[in-house]
């Protein structure tokens, strides 16, 4: 069976769970995977017939595919700011919107324009540690993670790209006080209430890590009250909290933030739904 021949055969088996233009991107990639051919090679070798060995790692795959494991646990290859990272199922897939928090905090070191103490909480794969400091290489990062299979990711990541990160393993809900002071403290914790489970994809809830997902219903602005709460202490002058959040929470983390002492600003992503906020202390 020629390569052509191949991806048919495999889009036609992911067509139950996938929408056309997703199953294009998951067969190429799955293919380079195997192959190490990238799109334009797969051009060329179209007609060429994979080995049996391929065609058995492939066939593994598909099957992953389908009970709905992610493509990205399954070549354990996640992508973040254009960077390949490792990533299994102690740690969250990095998402774009992500990106454009990092993105954020990276403009605002360069206004500031000095090198700056960055404390990332809830490291997961290590992508918003790595990505600043391959952004900001005179920044001196530490991150924090309750989880130790976590922060082994994280590691390990680290290593790939060559950047020197501390890495704590730490209950951030637990600590009393952090041991230094920053100039920035960024986190995307967990903060999807419990009750909206139900309704998320299956490819989330049955595969990610619900420690890094969820947070109770009764307080889901849990992580938020208590990062900004040590930032009292832990911030120098004029340092700032940069926070993921979830679409609805804005308004309701800018009201908590203000009643702590804190003056936040509330930032939309690509879809125009509010996912950041920065806060400083008020003066």
């Amino acid at each position: 069976m020629s390569l052509q021949d191949t991806k048919q055969a495999i889009k036609h088996q992911l067509t139950s769970i996938y929408e056309t233009l997703e199953i294009n991107s998951i067969v190429n990639i799955l293919i380079e995977e195997v192959t190490g051919w990238d799109l334009l090679h797969q051009n060329i070798h179209k007609s060429d017939a994979l080995t049996e060995a391929q065609i058995t790692i492939l066939d593994t795959h598909v099957q992953e595919l389908l009970t709905g494991k992610p493509l990205q646990y399954i070549i354990q290859k996640a992508w973040f700011m254009g960077k390949s990272y490792w990533v299994n199922e102690h740690v969250l897939i990095p998402r774009p919107e992500t990106e454009e928090l990092v993105e954020w905090i990276i403009d605002y070191a360069n206004i500031v324009n000095k090198p700056l103490s960055i404390l990332d909480i809830g490291t997961g794969s290590g992508c918003i540690p790595i990505a600043l400091q391959l952004a900001l290489p005179n920044a001196k990062i530490s991150s924090i993670d309750i989880s130790k299979a976590a922060i082994e990711v994280a590691k390990k990541n680290a290593q790939t790209h060559e950047v020197a990160i501390e890495w704590i393993e730490q209950d951030i809900l637990q600590t009393k006080q952090l041991k230094e002071r920053y100039d920035i403290i960024v986190s995307n914790p967990p903060y999807i209430p419990i009750r909206e489970k139900a309704a998320m994809q299956k490819q989330v809830i049955e595969f990610e890590p619900e420690i890094a997902l969820f947070v109770s219903d009764h307080f889901p602005l849990l992580f938020y009250s208590k990062i900004a709460q040590l930032g009292k202490t832990a911030l120098k002058p004029n340092g700032q909290l940069f926070f993921e959040i979830h679409f609805d929470q804005g308004e309701k983390i800018l009201s908590m933030l203000d009643e702590m002492g804190y003056h936040g600003e509330l930032e939309q992503d690509i879809y125009g739904k509010d996912r950041m906020v920065r806060a400083g202390l008020k003066n």
